[in-house]
């Protein structure tokens, strides 16, 4: 069994709020919204090619309503399909209220604060006998405002029907052995190590922003960041297998201002 984190591929529609004060933009942490949910209008930022689901902000699932006659009978008591308003298209926001209380503590590897309350997963470890058969779609109560998870079964019935859009990122799989585990491990940790030998002068934060702002794409570790073709910022994060996350963020990670940040050669662009 493998479970994956929702990722939008960089061809993907993208599409923005026009309300910031709607409940669109509140937090989506597995409480049903259902009952106090009236539409907000929503437009194109990027049309790109595929736009069965649309990208709008991370922990969000956006569907056609193709996409929704699909899912909606699979998964009516894991999640809510809440309606949007779009110019062109019929549009849901997902609203995943099945939360799991499935994490392995004792195999994942845990980050902590220096009071030694969690703060982040290093590596996330499932315990599938909690993990109901029939789950499509879910979440983690640790991390249900950012993260979607979702399993083969979703993953079959997109690709039964041919869905477009979705990159589907293995967080673990049940069969992955400790070596090859252990071994994607090295790999990353090998490319951090390159990425920090091979940097030239280093910057702040704010003289990192003017250079992304020429143009320039800019790191920090696990961290880039750059100017897309319309010049929005985008913020992504270098994940386990090599590829990178990224996002259009609503704000930058106070630690973020902290570090200092060098320009990416053409290979790392």
């Amino acid at each position: 069994m493998k479970v994956y984190a929702l990722r939008h591929k960089d061809s993907c529609m993208e599409i923005k709020t026009m309300d910031w004060e709607h409940e669109l933009a509140s937090d989506f942490n597995g409480e049903v919204k259902a009952t106090k949910w009236t539409p907000t209008t929503v437009k194109t930022l990027y049309k790109k090619r595929h736009s069965d689901f649309p990208s709008l902000i991370i922990g969000k699932p956006i569907v056609r309503g193709n996409v929704r006659m699909v899912l909606e009978p699979l998964m009516s008591r894991q999640v809510e399909f809440l309606p949007l308003m779009h110019e062109e298209l019929k549009l849901y926001v997902v609203n995943v209220i099945n939360v799991l209380d499935c994490v392995d503590w004792n195999r994942s590897d845990i980050r902590t604060y220096s009071d030694g309350s969690w703060a982040d997963f290093n590596k996330l470890v499932f315990d599938f006998s909690k993990i109901p058969v029939d789950t499509y779609m879910f979440k983690i109560k640790e991390t249900a405002t950012v993260e979607v998870f979702v399993t083969d079964l979703f993953k079959q019935v997109v690709e039964e029907h041919k869905f477009k859009g979705l990159n589907f990122n293995v967080v673990y799989d049940s069969e992955f052995t400790q070596e090859k585990e252990a071994e994607r491990q090295r790999l990353y940790e090998q490319t951090l190590e390159s990425i920090e030998q091979n940097k030239g002068k280093e910057y702040t934060y704010e003289d990192a922003r003017e250079l992304v702002d020429q143009g320039k794409t800019m790191i920090s570790g696990r961290w880039k960041m750059k100017l897309d073709d319309q010049r929005q910022l985008w913020l992504g994060e270098l994940l386990k297998d090599l590829s990178y996350q990224w996002i259009m963020p609503m704000y930058i990670p106070p630690v973020l201002l902290l570090e200092s940040w060098h320009e990416a050669d053409l290979l790392e662009q």
